[in-house]
């Protein structure tokens, strides 16, 4: 499986806040790539692509995006041998602007519980004794 990397969520909010939220758009573009690694939906996910759209719209796509991607976290956990357990509503609600680190803060607590509870897919092993 792909290891991402666990992020201690006081730093996520201190980066958040010295740096005047624009941590939030490179912590977004790093939470894509990390979802789209464990993701079955992979082909659809374009880290970039949401990166822009978070930056076109002052961050306003954050808090759509914290509902979508959440919810794709969620599978994954359950695709992942974890009990999955869906924070999409809690993380779009709290990152409106302003209060955007919080929600940051689920999705980032999601991915450390994957990264540290969660094993390799059945199908993924597989594939990987071939290469």
């Amino acid at each position: 499986m792909y290891d991402g990397e666990h992020r201690p969520l006081i730093l996520i909010i201190l980066f958040s806040i010295i740096s005047v939220g624009f941590f939030n758009f490179y912590w977004l573009y790093i939470a894509t790539y990390e979802i789209k690694q464990v993701s079955s939906d992979s082909d659809k996910i374009k880290p970039g692509l949401e990166t822009f759209l978070a930056i076109i719209t002052a961050g306003l796509y954050i808090i759509y995006w914290s509902y979508k991607y959440n919810k794709l976290l969620a599978e994954a956990q359950g695709t992942h041998k974890m009990t999955p357990q869906d924070m999409s509503l809690a993380a779009a609600i709290f990152s409106f602007p302003i209060i955007t680190f919080i929600g940051m803060c689920f999705t980032q607590h999601q991915l450390n519980r994957l990264w540290k509870y969660g094993s390799v897919p059945e199908s993924k092993k597989k594939r990987n004794r071939k290469s």
